[in-house]
């Protein structure tokens, strides 16, 4: 029962995150730029289950063949018996079924897709072995042994994915639902003419690159300005960068579609647009910036889009489909109220009524 209870709260502690989420996009919904955010939701960490009873001795021959998929650069695997381990922030998690691949490092680890739809183990999670450790290749190439789950290298064995708990073990267990990381949608928003010369919109992938007080940031608004030195700025006073650092403009500048700036047909500088790779790493920081995530650093690439001069890009938010998400999520919210109401209730009736029998 009381289970039942932490499940139902902990989706409901959810839902109010989505909706915080949601209300931000419509309220940005005219921001110049603004990528929308969703929500990414897991289950609590599989925890295993034990019978009541003294510990047996695991049976470390009872492996059972693993099925193996290749997913581009990365496996799926499967296994009929015991588990495989991933240390997760919140302690290890058992399952059946697991998605890797092999970082720059040579470390398994779970992955997500960056904007290329390439593998991207950035965030992911460390896959363990039997006993509990990280594994390794020397030479980031693996192989899978289907028939015990051994992970080799060169032909050598650097451990095996699958974990035997004890006998008494009969399964595993969540605690319910919890909100597992905030991702932004960086698909492209739609291009508003302005017709001013300094506004800039970015067909295609890519970020222009800021220079703040912090260090480096990212943006998709290219709306800006000049100060009293003619130097190209944000609308809230940051540098906007070029190749060479910032840049230093005049009335008669001209910006061709690579982001190349020239006065009297003289060329200057090149705007600093790139291409980051990894977006999942971005993170939103406020006035339209991202930030990297700390001890991460971006894979950036050449800017292969199309810089348009005198126009802006809209946001990417959809109000219809931002408000339908509101009411489903408090429809949600409304059926765990009652779900909780109704645990209320059957404790009521457990501690005044079972007691007088």
């Amino acid at each position: 029962m009381f289970r039942g209870l932490y499940t139902v709260t902990s989706a409901m502690q959810t839902n109010q995150k989505k909706l915080d989420v949601v209300t931000n996009n419509i309220a940005n919904a005219n921001t110049n730029g603004f990528k929308k955010d969703v929500v990414i939701s897991e289950a609590f960490p599989e925890k295993l289950i034990s019978k009541i009873n003294p510990k047996l001795p695991s049976n470390p021959n009872n492996k059972g063949s693993l099925e193996v998929k290749r997913d581009g650069e990365g496996f799926f695997v499967t296994t009929p018996k015991g588990f495989f381990t991933v240390d997760s922030p919140m302690g290890k998690s058992y399952n059946r079924s697991l998605r890797f691949a092999v970082d720059e490092q040579g470390y398994l680890k779970t992955y997500t897709r960056d904007i290329n739809k390439g593998v991207d183990t950035t965030t992911g999670f460390y896959v363990l072995d039997s006993n509990g450790n990280k594994i390794q290749a020397p030479n980031n190439n693996i192989e899978i042994d289907k028939a015990n789950g051994n992970i080799l290298s060169n032909g050598q064995v650097i451990g095996n994915l699958i974990y035997n708990p004890h006998k008494n073990v009969i399964g595993t267990i969540n605690g319910g639902l919890r909100l597992d990381r905030i991702q932004t949608n960086f698909k492209s928003g739609q291009l508003i003419p302005t017709n001013n010369k300094l506004d800039f919109a970015i067909k295609g992938d890519g970020f222009f690159k800021i220079q703040t007080q912090d260090g480096i940031r990212y943006t998709r608004d290219g709306s800006f300005l000049t100060n009293n030195k003619g130097e190209l700025i944000t609308q809230d006073g940051n540098y906007v960068l070029g190749k060479n650092g910032t840049i230093t403009i005049d009335k008669d500048f001209k910006v061709t579609a690579k982001g190349e700036l020239y006065i009297d047909d003289s060329f200057v500088d090149q705007l600093d647009i790139v291409n980051v790779l990894n977006v999942n790493v971005l993170r939103k920081e406020g006035n339209n910036l991202y930030k990297v995530e700390e001890n991460v650093n971006p894979n950036e690439q050449e800017f292969k889009g199309e810089l348009l001069q005198g126009s802006l890009e809209g946001s990417n938010v959809s109000s219809i489909n931002e408000m339908v998400d509101m009411i489903t999520i408090l429809r949600e919210y409304e059926s765990n109220q009652k779900v909780v109401k109704a645990y209320d209730e059957m404790l009521g009736k457990a501690v005044n009524e079972i007691g007088k029998v």
